[in-house]
């Protein structure tokens, strides 16, 4: 990344979050300054933390349009993130940062706890991923389209196979293939080595083709020459799998915890509306 691209990068982040720890501060004054009126201040924080979530939730519904005049889903990711930790403040507030001492509030509590870590996570992910994926594979494949892709592998190392078991083939590649590569090519394999942005296992698979490369004549060592290239291409295709589907599955977390959040958080004003006056 070019040096001037890092320093607009590092204003940026500078700048929303001294905007976000001033919006902070100003809540805090204010909900401090409620205070000394004869109305108890977590109906007004708490009241905040609603709209906060509210707004949260707006960001859901604009991902799911594709084309929409509320602005650009990357600002609109931006102030997602940044509200998150103005609204969390919010919450330890709403708290006055004690343990919860009814199950709902423990429920309350844990499903927040969830969506808090979850958006964290997601926060890194989507900011770190992207970045990488293209840095690898200027072209990377969409993640819909990645079980065709490998569909594709493996019906070409088919061929490759069978066109091992012609007389002048070897069947020496018939067997690594049934042996080492029939699983290989049907499914997502290494993934921890992929999370680990390891190359030790497709070093290993590539050692022992050209171990059969070097007992092999010239026409197997053309099939085995292709057969190392798909090799390497399902491996990185695996990683861009892996590496995509962390930017997915963060989502089945964060996204039910936020839906059920709301719901238990419309209970919570609910009841608290039930039996209390709202009056010191």
């Amino acid at each position: 990344m070019p040096a001037a691209v890092r320093v607009i990068d590092m204003y940026a982040i500078l700048r929303n979050t001294t905007i976000t720890l001033c919006a902070v501060a100003a809540l805090y004054g204010l909900i401090h300054f409620f205070s000394t009126a004869l109305r108890d201040p977590r109906f007004l924080d708490g009241w905040i933390l609603t709209a906060g979530m509210a707004v949260q939730l707006l960001f859901h519904i604009r991902k799911k349009l594709p084309v929409s005049p509320l602005g650009k889903a990357a600002t609109w990711l931006k102030v997602h993130v940044y509200l998150g930790y103005v609204v969390t403040a919010v919450f330890l507030i709403h708290t006055s940062f004690s343990w919860p001492e009814t199950w709902l509030e423990l429920a309350l509590w844990t499903l927040f706890l969830i969506v808090v870590l979850s958006g964290v996570v997601g926060s890194y992910l989507t900011s770190s991923v992207p970045g990488k994926l293209q840095q690898r594979y200027p072209e990377p494949v969409d993640f819909q389209q990645i079980p065709a892709a490998r569909l594709n592998l493996f019906r070409e190392v088919d061929a490759l196979v069978l066109e091992a078991v012609s007389p002048q083939g070897s069947s020496e590649i018939s067997e690594f293939y049934a042996n080492r590569l029939r699983s290989y090519f049907r499914k997502p394999q290494n993934i921890r080595a992929h999370l680990r942005g390891s190359r030790q296992p497709l070093e290993q698979i590539c050692s022992e083709i050209a171990d059969l490369e070097r007992r092999a004549n010239s026409a197997s060592r053309k099939i085995l020459l292709s057969l190392r290239k798909l090799v390497v291409a399902k491996y990185d295709l695996d990683h861009q799998y892996t590496k995509q589907g962390l930017l997915h599955s963060w989502l089945l977390v964060h996204v039910p915890a936020t839906y059920s959040l709301i719901v238990l958080s419309i209970l919570h004003v609910a009841v608290v509306y039930a039996y209390s006056s709202g009056v010191r």
